[in-house]
């Protein structure tokens, strides 16, 4: 005999078997993400809870770019350029690269209201995908890698306006203050684990060397400017030291020795500069890169050109490993734009 299904009892194992579906399927939380690919190791943010939702604000301000760092008969070519910000909306700047070359740290601007405040964040170059690190109450700035740590350090703008160096995990966890009794700085570069040089503000400004291990401080310079570096495969930092309004040097201190002695001097008008791995020294001045080699030139040589953006470079850094640049472009208002020498030119 063979046997029959009546209709509604065909409607009912179906509805059964969507039911049974329904709930075997993994469940997700209102306002969660659906699960994503493989994430890179260092990617670990942790999600944190949101009281209000920051939204990028304000006229057009500097852009970050990555560009591929060639040398060819001791001259560096910069590759096509990678936008890593759009900012339309928003305040992008300082970019620093980790230690392994893969990414970026840089400071952005969120705004709810008429609150305003920078937060860190992270982008991958491979992936082309950004993180945010830092979720606080207060303004934080100017990252840069701890050397030697799954860390970075900030400048950190506190309710008081105070600034003071703070460090985080790469996760934007267990952050705490260093040199607690200097509340004024405004940019610091590593030397080493234990010794980082700050740029402090006031009249004049001063570069003092700051100890982790003992908690000191000792100033070294005054009248300086605010780029401040290691020197790859030296024992020594390099700043901006100003001898007059029309007088510039490229100086470096001795980390061991604390001697300071002056180098080049500078493009006029430049400030931010940066060193190859191989001791080369690289300075941006309006849309213009120029490198000096201590090794064989006498002078800077143009390297590039990013005129055809329409842009002032005010910060340049190059990757660890040498094969990257990275550049802060700040639009040049229409009324003052003039004719650019060529994107990347020479």
């Amino acid at each position: 005999m063979v046997k029959t299904t009546t209709p509604n009892r065909t409607r009912m194992n179906l509805w059964v078997a969507v039911l049974a579906l329904t709930l075997l399927a993994p469940l997700r939380l209102a306002g969660q993400d659906p699960p994503q690919g493989t994430q890179q190791p260092e990617d670990t943010l942790l999600v944190q809870p949101e009281d209000t939702v920051l939204v990028a604000v304000g006229p057009p301000k500097p852009e970050i770019y990555v560009a591929e760092l060639s040398v060819f008969d001791g001259l560096h070519y910069l590759g096509p350029l990678q936008k890593v910000t759009d900012g339309t909306n928003s305040y992008d700047d300082q970019p620093m690269f980790t230690p392994d070359s893969q990414s970026l740290l840089y400071t952005t601007e969120y705004g709810y209201g008429a609150q305003v405040q920078t937060e860190i964040h992270r982008y991958y170059l491979s992936s082309r995908r950004e993180t945010r690190i830092t979720r606080t109450d207060e303004n934080e700035y100017s990252p840069s890698p701890v050397l030697g740590e799954r860390a970075f350090s900030v400048i950190r703008v506190e309710a008081d306006s105070t600034r003071r160096l703070w460090r985080f995990t790469m996760q934007g966890m267990d952050r705490e203050v260093l040199f607690r009794d200097l509340d004024a700085v405004a940019h610091h570069a590593w030397g080493n684990e234990s010794t980082v040089l700050l740029y402090v503000l006031g009249d004049p400004a001063t570069v003092r060397i700051g100890n982790l291990t003992t908690g000191q401080t000792e100033v070294v310079a005054q009248g300086v400017g605010r780029s401040l570096n290691k020197i790859p495969n030296r024992n020594a930092w390099s700043f901006v030291e100003r001898v007059s309004p029309g007088e510039a040097w490229i100086s470096e201190i001795n980390i061991g020795t604390r001697e300071v002695r002056r180098r080049i001097e500078t493009i006029l008008g430049g400030e931010s500069h940066a060193w190859t791995p191989e001791g080369v020294l690289l300075m941006s001045r309006g849309s213009q890169i120029y490198q000096w080699d201590s090794e064989v030139n006498e002078d800077w040589r143009l390297v590039a050109d990013l005129g055809d953006l329409v842009v002032t470079l005010s910060g340049i850094t190059v990757s660890p490993d040498g094969s990257k640049i990275a550049m802060v472009a700040d639009p040049i208002p229409d009324e003052t734009a003039g004719a650019g020498a060529g994107s990347v030119a020479r």
